[in-house]
């Protein structure tokens, strides 16, 4: 398992909590990069009109997991990286990046990929009355208005999601759009929140495999008193090693929606770990 520092341009540090990330412009994050041996996944989704948003289809391939779940339920001693608040199931092909806070240097997302998509993926506290998500939803899709996109909520695998779009130039020069997908599942006083980007934002069948990683999380809420909404903490897997090495190409960081700012990146160098 590789991981890897990244320096990203155009964002700023990123809040603590849900309501500040979703008001907040993209101008500053630092991320690092995981990668388990196999092969490079997740292209970016590019759509030129309106008609290629995810939706939920009767061949959707089924998820393996019925989670998320918390760490009271699941035994995570073997077969789990341990992010901190996240555990996550170690899989084949899956790259795992750590998006993090270039000023305070804490770690405030993983991401993702398997095969064709990516999943953005932030624990947060959260009341013990629930209803974390929806009020996150409607955040969700306010922030979407502004930024002249369109955003809706369909049925998915983990009940109502939002499906957001926001305009974007293709790499040809057209005018297009950028799509993602809005995920979320609440806990015992967490909520945890995931935005599926490329080719599975606008195809289930490419999304399985990260929709079947998130149905397998495991959330480590922990006892400490917090507000609703902040940020659980997140950290480095320890023993890992670090690699420098240079791009081999660089990524457009403009297009993405501004609610997920950690997608893409500089072409400056990479700073990878090793497990």
């Amino acid at each position: 398992m590789i991981f890897g520092r990244r320096k990203k341009t155009g964002q700023t540090p990123a809040p603590a909590t849900i309501s500040e990330r979703l008001a907040q412009e993209e101008s500053g994050t630092e991320q690092a990069t995981a990668q388990d041996a196999g092969k490079d996944a997740g292209k970016d989704a590019e759509q030129s009109g309106e008609n290629n948003a995810a939706q939920t289809s009767p061949a959707r391939p089924a998820v393996s997991g019925a989670g998320p779940y918390d760490v009271a339920d699941v035994d995570v001693s073997k077969g789990h990286l341990d992010f901190g608040a996240l555990k996550v199931p170690m899989t084949k092909d899956q790259k795992v990046r750590l998006d993090v806070d270039q000023r305070t240097r804490r770690v405030i997302a993983l991401t993702i990929s398997a095969e064709q998509a990516s999943i953005q993926i932030q624990p947060f506290s959260a009341p013990k009355s629930g209803g974390t998500w929806d009020e996150v939803r409607e955040q969700i899709k306010e922030s979407i208005t502004a930024q002249k996109g369109r955003a809706r909520e369909v049925d998915g695998p983990f009940g109502t999601e939002v499906v957001a779009r926001v305009p974007t130039t293709l790499k040809e020069g057209r005018s297009g759009w950028r799509v993602a997908r809005f995920i979320g599942a609440e806990g015992p006083r967490w909520f945890l929140r995931g935005v599926i980007g490329g080719r599975g934002a606008i195809d289930p069948q490419a999304a399985a495999a990260v929709e079947d990683l998130f149905s397998r999380l495991v959330v480590e809420r922990g006892t400490d008193p917090m507000p609703p909404r902040e940020l659980l903490p997140l950290r480095q897997p320890e023993g890992a090693k670090r690699v420098v090495r240079a791009r081999q190409r660089p990524e457009r960081t403009q297009d993405a929606p501004r609610v997920d700012p950690a997608q893409g990146t500089s072409d400056e160098a990479v700073e990878e770990r090793n497990l």
